[in-house]
């Protein structure tokens, strides 16, 4: 059957969403963001997050160990529900790994969304030479199409955290 994978834009409520419905759905469930960090301190012994690690070490080797961590998750043999960092599916070759499994994708209303992410101050993947809201919109609509492209099924976000688990139950349940 594959993999279940959580796409969307940064804080639309995929790890949150996903643990809920791990529980009920008796599925392993694993942040991609918190494995990256994991990785991270691994082969560095450093703890920084996944915005300290982009922004101290570039996109670059972000997204490089980004990659390999999802290749890893992905490789695993038992099904898993698996939550991906919001800029995740725009790599080709995490598009190329994502294929194979059942991609979900978690969407919320455009203004909530830029409203919880400025609440943590500007993002690292923000061009410091634009305005914030204008690069989330670039932003958004770049990922938007592709989310879209990728996505199996959608779920909408903009109820109460039990109803868009709920919801996203009853997507995955009748194909497990």
């Amino acid at each position: 059957m594959g993999h279940i994978i959580l796409i969307g834009f940064k804080h639309v409520g995929k790890s949150t969403i996903g643990q809920r419905a791990s529980k009920e759905l008796q599925l392993p469930f694993i942040d991609l963001d918190r494995e990256i960090e994991k990785t991270h301190l691994q082969r560095t012994d450093n703890s920084l997050t996944c915005r300290e690690i982009y922004a101290s070490q570039g996109e670059k080797i972000f997204r490089d160990l980004e990659h390999e961590t999802l290749a890893k998750i992905l490789s695993a043999e038992k099904q898993i529900l698996i939550a991906l960092g919001g800029g995740t599916p725009m790599d080709p070759r995490n598009q190329e790994l994502i294929q194979n499994h059942r991609a979900i994708l978690i969407s919320s209303p455009q203004e909530m969304v830029y409203e919880r992410i400025m609440l943590r101050g500007k993002p690292a993947f923000f061009s410091p030479d634009e305005n914030p809201y204008q690069t989330f919109e670039r932003i958004w609509e770049e990922r938007q199409s592709v989310y879209e492209k990728i996505a199996a099924e959608t779920i909408q976000n903009n109820g109460s955290l039990d109803e868009v688990v709920e919801n996203l139950v009853q997507t995955i349940k009748p194909k497990l």
